[in-house]
């Protein structure tokens, strides 16, 4: 069943990377299925501490710039949070950042100010997380 469970959020966060590459909007949808998802052998406290922990970062710089990160990307965070739990949910986000960061300022040379969508990257670092600390 985990197997099953795990194919299918990867499968969510793809489908979600995709439209916010395309569009800048991750549908509610997405959040909804990786919650339910969630549910499934569920390690409750881990997952509720994912859930609230893992997107305080996210939602602070909202105070200081509103258009810093998307309201799409910290809900993201959130249900892969409750998915993952905390301590996986941490890995997911460093590999997730390190990504975003080499890739955006490195390789495509973007400047700060320039918007780039965080859920393609959550998509590749939760596989990862998955495939590295769950199947092997």
């Amino acid at each position: 069943m985990t197997f099953i469970k795990n194919i299918l959020f990867i499968i969510t966060t793809i489908y979600a990377g995709i439209i916010d590459y395309k569009t800048r909007e991750i549908p509610n949808k997405v959040h909804i299925i990786i919650l339910l998802l969630s549910l499934i052998n569920i390690n409750l406290k881990q997952s509720l501490i994912g859930l609230i922990l893992l997107p305080i970062p996210f939602i602070i710089p909202i105070f200081i710039d509103y258009n810093s990160v998307g309201g799409g990307d910290i809900k993201l965070i959130g249900a892969m949070g409750a998915f993952l739990g905390f301590k996986k949910g941490i890995i997911a986000l460093i590999i997730s950042l390190t990504l975003a960061l080499i890739l955006n300022l490195l390789i495509f040379k973007k400047n700060k100010k320039e918007i780039f969508p965080l859920a393609p990257y959550m998509a590749i670092g939760s596989f990862i997380t998955i495939l590295l600390l769950n199947w092997f």
